[in-house]
């Protein structure tokens, strides 16, 4: 919780320079996994930093909390759910045009837990079995506008992983598609 608290104020601090900007941002995941029959939604959070290079391009490194898994029907029978709690960083480029913007660019994400839910009954996912690691693409489109003394913006985006998650080799496990929508607010320039 410190080396987070750590970021936070480092990110802060460095967003009063000169063509920076801080965000918070907040919303929901709708997240699905190969061959998943369903997708389950959660909230999600994040934090951000929008450095300038130039008027029209930015970098954003950011910390998200972002929820992935899917849900499986199994003969019709019963639903098997995968909820898995990630640590995200993502690290894009912001092409912005008058209030509307693009984003483009990679992450890492870190599963922090998971739960398996099986006929009602939830368990945690074996990590020994399944990895913590992911990483892939993720892109987005937004609006920006002034919200009195701040900015704001709303959100919408696409995020796939590269990474298959199931260590044991039996089946192919990824993160294969997660939309996402989110509001939030803006400081410094």
């Amino acid at each position: 919780m410190k080396k987070i608290t750590l970021l936070l104020a480092l990110i802060t601090i460095i967003s009063v320079s000169s063509f920076a900007q801080f965000g918070i941002k907040a919303g929901m995941n709708f997240a699905k996994m190969t061959d998943a029959d369903n997708s389950i939604n959660n909230f999600q959070a994040g934090v951000f930093w929008d450095k300038g290079f130039i008027p029209l391009l930015k970098f954003r490194i950011g910390l998200d909390y972002s929820p992935k898994g899917g849900s499986y029907d199994v003969v019709g029978v019963t639903t098997t759910d995968i909820n898995m709690n990630y640590l995200e960083l993502p690290v894009l480029a912001k092409v912005k045009l008058g209030p509307v913007y693009g984003l483009g660019g990679f992450y890492g994400a870190y599963a922090m837990n998971g739960t398996t839910t099986v006929i009602g009954v939830e368990t945690d996912v074996n990590f020994d079995n399944v990895s913590r690691w992911d990483a892939g693409m993720k892109f987005g489109l937004g609006a920006q506008f002034k919200l009195g003394p701040l900015g704001a913006f709303i959100q919408g985006g696409y995020s796939f992983g590269f990474v298959d998650l199931d260590k044991t080799g039996t089946d192919e496990m990824k993160n294969t598609g997660v939309l996402s929508f989110s509001v939030g607010v803006l400081l410094g320039n």
